[in-house]
């Protein structure tokens, strides 16, 4: 019995050994290497401060590599009438804090196709264009923000820089 409890016990301490790994690892990856871990800052690809002034295009993409704040994650993405936009679920994943830190330092870098935009984040607070946005996450992803504990979505506007 003993004997069975070293080896969960060197076993469990292995899982746990190599999470923290993970998650220290992926800090100074480029970019995102896992979905729920944020990933350090995007490195690579080319460039684009004069990004499009037409954002439809992502409508092909689930997902973007989005950074704020020094860190990377996946994001969905979203339009309306030409204009990106990136949601931050208000209730899941707990701990979150990238969303009220866009409201001090705007400043984002969002990579799609091997390309990197730079961004300013203009927090939404217009109820018709959160609602279009609530029914295309709906559409797109097949479920929207949990009602009771919301939703911010940010404009991603051009860089100032």
């Amino acid at each position: 019995m003993k004997k069975i409890a070293k080896i969960l016990g060197a076993s469990l301490g292995v899982v746990v050994g190599l999470i923290a790994l993970l998650v220290v690892v992926s800090r100074f990856a480029d970019g995102p290497m896992v979905e729920m871990l944020p990933g350090g800052p995007l490195t690579t690809g080319e460039i684009v401060t004069n990004g499009p002034s037409d954002w439809s295009f992502v409508s092909d993409h689930m997902f973007v590599e989005f950074e704020s704040d020094g860190r990377s994650r996946k994001t969905f993405i979203l339009t309306v009438d030409g204009d990106a936009y990136i949601p931050a679920s208000l209730g899941f994943p707990p701990f979150k804090t990238w969303h009220k830190k866009a409201l001090e330092n705007p400043d984002a870098v969002i990579r799609i196709g091997g390309k990197r935009y730079p961004r300013r984040l203009h927090k939404i607070d217009n109820p018709e264009i959160e609602a279009r946005l609530k029914e295309q996450v709906g559409t797109k992803y097949g479920g929207g923000p949990d009602p009771e504990s919301g939703a911010w979505f940010f404009r991603l506007d051009p860089s100032s820089s």
